[in-house]
């Protein structure tokens, strides 16, 4: 096989193939450095490539019985030590870390080798990875469309054959969204199941470090690599970590699947409505049931945009002090919104995340999983500002633009196990992704489920041609 053909592998299948030395990883490492050079003019989707680093890990690694092997990704607001890591911001442009993130460690004693940092939304604040600074990333599935965001660049080097699997973070749909648009995988795994060490400029409630890949086995495979507790993250909880790909491949017959009758079917584009629909479907058939269930307390999700506005304004608040100009306008008139949130506000939109958490414990005692779009539309254009949906006006970028994420931050507020799976396309050939949500630290019973509808998905296989 061609070297450039070995990138349109998933890990799962490249493994046994470095396992028994049929395929070098200097090789590998050598054809992704060379498609993320012909891409980069067209995707923008890395903010510093390390071709000489890359180079020099994949020939450690030649030698070595370390099983990961694959050139990967991670998104530049994951600390990397001695490896410039910016934010996607010119306020931390010549930011250089000290250490790595906990993952970066994890992936790397796992096998894997850096091919760079991604590109990102600036400050990873935002649903279109369209930065001032860097430039905005470009979908391969049409260049003229985002990516989604925050991560972006990950998206489409996962999509493009440029990685195997980039880690993302996610805080409303950041991993989730580029998974949708992308065509790709894209897990948020439970909040507490990996280490946010070394995850800059963050929130403290509700940010999640996941991975993206072109396969659902492959995503369990980097969860393997990266979840468990780390003693110096008080966000992460001492759970046993599983085996994640135990029951990839068992049959769905027996279970239960809920389709919320309010809220994340209310909004939502008609080729998405009918694709995830047929995903119901092929489920039914796989031997799934299917019952509707009611998140009334969905109603009031809104509520808990105050606390996230409240978050950003401390996370920030150093920044914005000394270097306040090098912000761009979309992130900065966000940010400073946060200021004006009472403490009472706050107050209520804990209760409010409390409640909603309660509501979703109660639901999946009736349901193995729930099932919804992941995003209400198909990518938008790189240059849009609003979107029309049945009538309405929607913001796609800046202050206001939730409606992009309003399938995918409920689970950021919660903290529950979602993953998106491709699932059709558009009539313009545009991705379209499932989301499936699991229970909390069940994240083997959403990929058994997602494994399974991916074998029957009218998206597996294709590629798009960049």
């Amino acid at each position: 096989m061609p070297n450039d053909e070995l990138l349109d592998l998933t890990i799962s299948e490249l493994a046994p193939r470095i396992a028994s030395r049929e395929v070098s990883p200097v090789e590998v490492t050598e054809a992704a450095l060379a498609r993320a050079d012909r891409l980069q003019p067209k995707l923008n989707s890395f903010i510093t490539l390390l071709h000489e680093r890359a180079m020099e890990r994949a020939r450690e690694l030649e030698s070595e019985v370390a099983e990961g092997k694959n050139p990967i990704g991670i998104k530049d607001n994951l600390a990397t030590r001695g490896i410039r890591t910016t934010v996607g911001s010119l306020v931390l442009s010549d930011n250089v870390p000290e250490e790595d993130a906990r993952v970066v460690t994890l992936c790397e004693e796992a096998g894997a080798i850096i091919l760079g940092k991604e590109n990102l939304e600036e400050f990873a604040a935002g649903a279109t990875s369209n930065n001032p600074h860097y430039g905005a990333v470009h979908n391969p599935w049409g260049l003229d469309h985002i990516p989604g965001g925050s991560s972006g660049g990950g998206g489409a080097n996962v999509a493009s054959g440029v990685t195997f699997a980039s880690l993302g973070t996610d805080l409303g749909g950041s991993v989730r969204l580029p998974g949708t648009f992308c065509g790709v995988v894209g897990l948020k795994q439970t909040f507490g199941r990996v280490s946010q060490r070394g995850l800059l400029v963050t929130s403290f409630n509700g940010d999640h470090i996941g991975p993206m890949t072109r396969s659902v086995a492959d995503s369990a495979l980097v969860l393997q690599a990266i979840a468990g507790y780390d003693p110096l993250d008080p966000s992460t909880v001492p759970v046993p970590v599983p085996d994640y790909l135990e029951q990839v491949g068992q049959d769905l017959a027996g279970l239960t699947a809920g389709i919320p009758s309010n809220y994340f079917f209310d909004e939502v584009d008609s080729e998405v409505e009918a694709a995830v629909r047929n995903a119901i479907a092929a489920l039914q058939e796989l031997g799934v049931q299917v019952r509707e269930v009611s998140l009334p307390s969905m109603e009031y999700v809104g509520a808990l945009r105050a606390a996230s506005l409240a978050d950003g304004i401390v996370t920030h608040e150093p920044y914005l002090t000394s270097d306040r100009d090098k912000y761009g306008p979309n992130v900065i008139y966000r940010t400073l919104a946060g200021q004006f949130v009472l403490g009472r506000d706050y107050s209520r939109a804990l209760k409010v995340q409390r409640l909603i958490k309660e509501e979703y414990a109660r639901v999946l005692q009736e349901v193995d999983f729930l099932v919804t779009p992941t995003a209400p539309i198909p990518a938008p254009r790189i240059d849009a500002v609003d979107l029309e949906l049945n009538g309405e006006t929607h913001r796609v970028r800046g202050p206001g633009s939730g409606f992009i994420s309003r399938n995918t931050s409920p689970m950021n507020g919660n903290g529950l196990p979602a993953i998106t799976v491709p699932c059709g396309f558009s009539g313009e050939g545009l991705p379209i992704g499932v989301q499936f949500i699991g229970s909390p630290f069940d994240e083997r019973l959403l990929f058994r489920v997602a494994a399974g509808y991916e074998q029957v998905s009218p998206s597996k296989g294709v590629r798009p041609q960049v």
